[in-house]
Formats: C-alpha cells, sequence, structure tokens
C-alpha cells in the first residue's frame, strides 16, 4: 500500500471525512482529496501532525507494504 492508501484506509477506518481531516490538518478539503489521489503529499509538517493525530507512525503512513519472499 501506498501513503495514498494507507492515509484513506486510515482516514475512513475512524470515520472522519476529507472535510474533517483538513480542518484538524490546516489544510483544505482539496488537498486531502489530492493527497488521496496521489496528486500531491503534505509538506513534513503536515504529516507530523497527520501522524499524532490519526495516531500512527510516520513510517506506518507512508511506506509501502512490506511484502515477504
Amino acid at each position: 500500500m501506498s501513503f495514498l492508501d494507507n492515509l484513506k484506509l486510515i482516514r475512513q477506518e475512524r470515520n472522519i471525512s476529507q472535510e474533517k481531516l483538513a480542518e484538524i490538518v490546516g489544510v483544505s478539503r482539496q488537498a486531502v482529496s489530492k493527497w488521496e489521489q496521489g496528486s500531491g503529499y503534505p509538506e513534513m509538517e503536515k504529516l507530523l501532525i497527520l501522524s499524532k493525530e490519526l495516531n500512527v507512525s510516520l513510517d506506518y503512513l507512508m511506506l509501502s507494504e512490506i511484502r515477504s519472499s
């Protein structure tokens, strides 16, 4: 999974709308939508806020799923 998949999954699991997440992070809803579409990425400051507010590590949020061989 990628950042966009992880963000969308976590947001949906916590029943947070794009609008609410945007409010929490301090960006527009359109910015969150772009992140989830892979059209852009948040600044480091916003990533730290996402990590804290969603209660997940940056590794979990940013890294693709590690596949064992």
